[in-house]
């Protein structure tokens, strides 16, 4: 009776072990297969079936630390100069944000649109797609939400492995990991012609986000024929 309570008790230890051992093994595939960067025909069949979500800058690392100069520095005279500084920093980043979101919305329509702010990014990666994206006026939309698949576009250096250090228009996957070749995941404007532009008085930030979201688009029509 003793032999067989020992080795039911070896059976169960041993069923527990395995139980254990292939869960982890089948999560640890599963997250690998989450994480792996998706193909540049699966990106465009997700964006044709699905949404862009534009992610916004909000300047957030350097709004605090100019809030902390404003409040923290010893001299009035410096408190007033991060203030501006700050007040500055502000204002440049909604009227940059409007810019950027009004020549999406004017002159982009491959796919579903919507925006969000930078700092809600990890959210959108772990599930959440409702509550974070933004209305017209740069407040969060409750009545906003995302359904099927997405990818992400935000306008900033090339992240790309390209060799250039172009700004423009990059987007990634739903791991925030780079697209792959031939998908249009950097859309940019060469320094010299937007340089060109605004000393002749020819290029605003509107006119060059513009631009870029009809480059972008049309790059998003030709590869998705």
């Amino acid at each position: 009776m003793i032999c067989i309570t020992k080795a039911m008790k070896y059976q169960t230890m041993l069923l527990c072990f395995l139980t254990v051992f292939f869960g982890t093994a089948l999560h640890g595939q599963d997250a690998a297969a989450a994480a792996k960067p998706i193909t540049a025909d699966e990106a465009i069949s997700i964006l044709k079936n699905g949404t862009l979500v534009v992610r916004l800058s909000t300047n957030a690392r350097k709004i605090e630390a100019l809030e902390k100069m404003a409040t923290n520095s010893a001299k009035e005279k410096d408190r007033q100069r991060f203030g501006e500084m700050l007040e500055k920093t502000r204002q440049d980043t909604r009227n940059h944000n409007l810019w950027l979101m009004e020549a999406f919305r004017v002159n982009y329509n491959f796919s579903k649109l919507l925006f969000m702010p930078d700092t809600a990014a990890t959210m959108l990666k772990h599930g959440i797609k409702e509550g974070i994206f933004l209305g017209p006026d740069l407040q969060i939309d409750d009545s906003l939400t995302l359904e099927g698949g997405y990818l992400v576009a935000f306008n900033g250096a090339n992240t790309s492995d390209e060799k250039t250090n172009n700004e423009g228009i990059n987007v990634i996957d739903h791991n925030l990991q780079s697209l792959r070749h031939p998908f249009p995941f950097f859309t940019g404007r060469t320094s010299i012609r937007r340089m060109f532009e605004e000393v002749f008085n020819r290029s605003t930030a509107l006119g060059h986000y513009t631009q870029l979201v009809i480059k972008f688009q049309q790059k998003l029509l030709e590869f998705g024929k």
